[in-house]
């Protein structure tokens, strides 16, 4: 699904819930920025996935029963694959992260503020992340954190924020769950634009880096990736291209 917002305050864009599609945008104003990952998952499509998995999975849940009265957005997370909550059901893996994002979130804020908050089943897959950002003394500069560029025309939408307090810099993680420890080129996309904003928004002297983070969802193992700046600054010139072409296009 396509995500909007309006970036007139580009250091807090606003998410515009019912905007959908460029064409609303446009009539929304010169401000209103596609989202990152709207613009990567809407220009670069791959052939298998995009062109053959999506579409027969779609058909094959909307024929189940117990899926028959489901519209279609909610037939098009099925495609994503089903998994096992801790409570046992069996939910999309797309609400088994968003809960796990929550949950990581909710500990981020807890961490920096104190107070208490109510306790998650998800907190086990939460918890080795908070250890790391613990053991290595790590400052959240912001979580959830939102952000805009007026060159890139952007909106994106940050894990967290943390600095390393011994090389007073600030670098970012994005969490993925995952069935198994997997990155994907699309994961550094993401965020290495996103550093490239940060960097310009906030007058930086340097390139924030950035990591991933796989959570296993069978293990609640984490697995970092600590992207290098060369496989960064390539990234940043393909994500650029990706935004000229969309707007070019749709906008």
């Amino acid at each position: 699904m396509a995500h909007f917002y309006d970036c007139k305050d580009r250091k807090k864009p606003q998410l515009i819930t019912e905007v959908t599609t460029p064409a609303q945008a446009k009539k929304h104003g010169k401000k209103t920025y596609p989202s990152i990952t709207t613009i990567i998952g809407q220009t670069i499509k791959d052939p298998f996935l995009d062109g053959i998995h999506k579409p027969r999975s779609m058909v094959k849940y909307a024929r189940m029963e117990e899926h028959w009265n489901k519209e279609w957005k909610e037939i098009e997370q099925l495609c994503y694959g089903l998994v096992e909550s801790p409570d046992g059901r069996t939910i999309s893996s797309a609400e088994f992260g968003t809960s796990v994002h929550e949950a990581i979130e909710k500990k981020l804020w807890t961490l920096k503020f104190g107070g208490q908050f109510e306790e998650s089943i998800y907190d086990p897959y939460a918890e080795p992340f908070i250890d790391w950002v613990v053991e290595n003394c790590y400052y959240i500069v912001g979580v959830e954190h939102k952000i805009a560029d007026n060159l890139i025309k952007s909106c994106g939408s940050i894990d967290v924020i943390l600095k390393d307090m011994e090389k007073n810099q600030m670098f970012i993680c994005d969490y993925k769950c995952r069935k198994s420890k997997q990155f994907y080129p699309k994961d550094l996309w993401q965020m290495a634009i996103e550093c490239e904003m940060l960097r310009r928004n906030y007058k930086l002297d340097y390139l924030p880096l950035c990591v991933s983070v796989c959570i296993d969802i069978n293990t609640k193992k984490h697995y970092h990736k600590h992207w290098t700046l060369e496989e960064m600054e390539e990234a940043i010139q393909i994500v650029k291209l990706i935004s000229k072409l969309y707007w070019k296009v749709r906008m």
